[in-house]
């Protein structure tokens, strides 16, 4: 799993890195005196760390996926299994939903307004990213290594929607409700490296059980931290100007409800 680790250890950091960029050189910054260049410099790197990693997900895609699902099918034991087995359920969407719930049923019984908020967040996060991993997985259609085929066969919008590898709904889930946490506590030190661990083991659990490519996980990991930062970024913006955003989410179908606060 040597080239997956490499691989998934930048979408780890991202969080952390982004948040502190400016702590951690402001060295760099300290004869900028106007808001706006330290907005074009933050822009800047987050967009190369973007580039960054779409161009080494690609790159797996393209040279490491198959060596990589050789490598996950070696060597398998009981404990592992196990472990694979523990762990990967933690991705699934109906998993996610209870976390969320019993989350949000304690956060008003108790009345913590912060985990309110964050069980808010939460939702609307895991509502995005669902929408946006499903269209992708009938967009692309790619074929599972579980079916034996080779790691660049895909049927495309116009195929079966059968084989709906690509993103991992698993990572993407996992990595959604990581980011949120780790975003909303981030001043306990060890909630991002719990967060985002327990969500990268989701992905090998993925690839272990010969559910999906390592590029498949890549993706999903990015899927699920751009919905969550996506969806905390239009919160702020709400909240300055006096929009609230109630996600909903019904058996049938789901939707978000704008309300404007005079």
């Amino acid at each position: 799993m040597k080239y997956l680790i490499s691989f998934l250890s930048i979408i780890s950091f991202i969080d952390s890195e982004c948040q502190t960029q400016f702590d951690n050189t402001s060295y760099l910054i300290q004869n900028i005196n106007t808001d706006s260049t330290k907005k074009k410099c933050q822009i800047l790197l987050k967009s190369a760390i973007g580039i960054g990693y779409a161009t080494s997900t690609f790159l797996c895609y393209r040279y490491v996926d198959t060596k990589i699902q050789d490598e996950s099918q070696e060597g398998k034991n009981s404990l592992k299994t196990g472990i694979a087995n523990f762990i990967e359920p933690l991705g699934l969407g109906r998993y996610n939903t209870i976390g969320f719930a019993s989350t949000t049923l304690f956060a008003y019984l108790t009345k913590n307004k912060k985990l309110q908020k964050t069980a808010l967040l939460w939702c609307g996060s895991l509502l995005v990213n669902s929408i946006i991993t499903d269209g992708l997985k009938k967009t692309f259609q790619r074929h599972r290594p579980s079916t034996g085929d080779p790691y660049n066969v895909f049927d495309w919008a116009n195929g079966p929607k059968v084989n709906e590898s690509f993103p991992s709904a698993n990572t993407s889930n996992a990595f959604t409700t990581a980011t949120i946490f780790a975003t909303m506590y981030k001043n306990e030190k060890w909630v991002p490296p719990l967060a985002y661990g327990l969500a990268t083991l989701v992905g090998f659990s993925r690839i272990y059980n010969n559910g999906h490519w390592a590029s498949d996980i890549m993706a999903g990991a990015a899927v699920g931290f751009l919905s969550a930062k996506g969806v905390i970024g239009l919160y702020k913006i709400a909240s300055k100007k006096y929009i609230l955003i109630i996600p909903q989410i019904g058996e049938k179908f789901s939707s978000f409800s704008l309300v404007y606060r005079f």
